[in-house]
């Protein structure tokens, strides 16, 4: 009976200092793939449309924060502008999630992706060799309906921004982005007076949106340039 007791102990004591030891080292195993994906990054053409991209849609996103739980429901004015610097935080967010797509899938060869960035299902996946073959990662979802046509080509860019389904979707939320600027400019007079700094937030955003608008679309062609070259 001892015996048993103590194998029981002894089993939940080894359980609970496996589990220690993942979630200790998770932040390590995840700080060694972001460092690895920022170098593939930097060596890329993409690089400065990546940066850009980036660069200018992540700070929406920070005014996007920093503006919520301002307490709006007050004002009608200053709820409509709040809504703007919502919906256009989202849609930075959009933006950048795009600008890593389009160009992954651009440079990437199908018999690569599993040294994608994010084409491990788990980074726990990635360490211990537990994938299965039969699952699919995210990596594969995604170059699943991938032509087989030649990386970093003519042929796989026409494929990815012709026929994508996703950068067709990507086309019309860029449209909208456009427009929703626009209305931004209106949004930002409604928010002189409310609480928060909104009114700054919204004219940063405004600034950062519209220079990517300008800067987005001939960074990527530069970039194009530089991986047809």
């Amino acid at each position: 009976m001892a015996a048993l007791l103590c194998e029981a102990i002894s089993k939940i004591i080894n359980g609970t200092c496996d589990a220690c030891g993942t979630v200790l080292s998770l932040p390590f195993k995840a700080c060694g793939l972001a460092t690895d994906h920022l170098t593939d990054v930097c060596r890329s053409p993409f690089c400065l449309y990546l940066s850009v991209a980036i660069g200018l849609n992540l700070p929406p996103v920070i005014f996007t924060a920093k503006s919520s739980g301002g307490g709006y429901d007050n004002d009608e004015g200053c709820t409509s502008a709040a809504t703007w610097i919502y919906v256009n935080g989202a849609l930075c967010i959009i933006h950048m999630m795009a600008a890593l797509y389009i160009s992954n899938k651009i440079s990437q060869e199908p018999g690569e992706v599993n040294d994608a960035p994010f084409v491990k299902a788990s980074v726990l996946d990635h360490e211990t060799g537990n994938g299965q073959n039969s699952k699919k990662t995210l990596a594969k979802m995604v170059m699943e309906n991938t032509m087989p046509t030649q990386s970093r080509s003519v042929a796989r860019v026409k494929e990815i921004l012709c026929y994508d389904p996703f950068v067709a979707l990507y086309i019309i939320v860029s449209i909208f982005f456009m427009a929703w600027q626009t209305v931004g400019l209106g949004r930002s007079r409604l928010a002189t007076d409310c609480e928060g700094g909104l009114d700054e937030n919204i004219t940063h955003s405004l600034i950062c949106g519209f220079l990517f608008i300008l800067l987005g679309g001939s960074t990527f062609a530069c970039s194009l340039c530089c991986l047809l070259r």
